[in-house]
């Protein structure tokens, strides 16, 4: 049965509401632009259902368009409630459940209703999301250093020595090199590209702005990245 119009609008309504710092990026999408990243809430419908799940999500900005940087966020993170299980809402049961899922979402990503989150923030969320338990089970895996990819170039945004540390890390780690192939990554080719990044800053930050204004992005609400104490 489709979900009402009105009650869909009324979801969507409250969602920004609740959650200032984000703008209506797309029907059921909320982002804020944060430095090179875009951070934000997702509902995600469920298959066969008129029931939803709110999702927080972060994409890079730093890919080659708009297109490319938001075809699929490096964290993608579902809300639980007390008793450890997802939310699963439906519309018609919105308003009975909307208190709870908001308290979830201030314990669980207080950031997003800053008006200035910290480098340390960013890199302590990716960090926890590693640890995740399909992330955990392979710690040397291709995921993982997409992760720390993530960080990395978040990090140069802000702090290219920081940023260098970083690389120093990922290049010593023992990384499965058969996981990298697995997903058709050539992992010579991944590490040369991240020192290629560092080597070439400013083109790095260059294709951040742009992408920074695309239609689209440019009308997102945005936070102030600040450097790490």
């Amino acid at each position: 049965m489709a979900i009402d119009k009105d009650l869909k609008k009324k979801v969507t309504q409250d969602w920004l509401t609740a959650l200032p710092q984000l703008s209506l990026y797309a029907q059921n999408k909320f982002y804020e632009v944060v430095g090179p990243l875009i951070i934000g809430l997702e509902l995600i419908k469920l298959p066969h259902a008129d029931k939803y799940r709110p999702h927080f999500v972060v994409y890079p900005l730093w890919k080659k368009d708009e297109n490319t940087s938001l075809d699929f966020p490096f964290i993608l993170r579902a809300y639980i409630n007390e008793k450890g299980l997802q939310y699963s809402i439906a519309y018609d049961e919105h308003g009975d459940y909307f208190d709870e899922v908001i308290e979830s979402i201030k314990k669980y990503t207080p950031l997003l209703f800053d008006d200035s989150i910290s480098l340390e923030q960013i890199v302590d969320l990716v960090d926890d999301y590693s640890k995740t338990s399909y992330l955990s089970a392979a710690p040397n895996s291709y995921l993982q250093a997409a992760l720390q990819e993530a960080k990395f170039k978040t990090t140069l945004f802000i702090d290219r020595i920081k940023a260098q540390s970083i690389l120093e890390q990922i290049k010593t780690r023992s990384w499965d090199l058969n996981h990298f192939k697995a997903f058709g990554v050539d992992a010579n080719g991944w590490f040369r590209g991240l020192e290629e990044t560092l080597a070439n800053q400013d083109e790095f930050l260059t294709r951040i702005e742009k992408n920074k204004l695309d239609k689209k992005i440019a009308q997102l609400k945005s936070s102030t990245l600040t450097a790490s104490p």
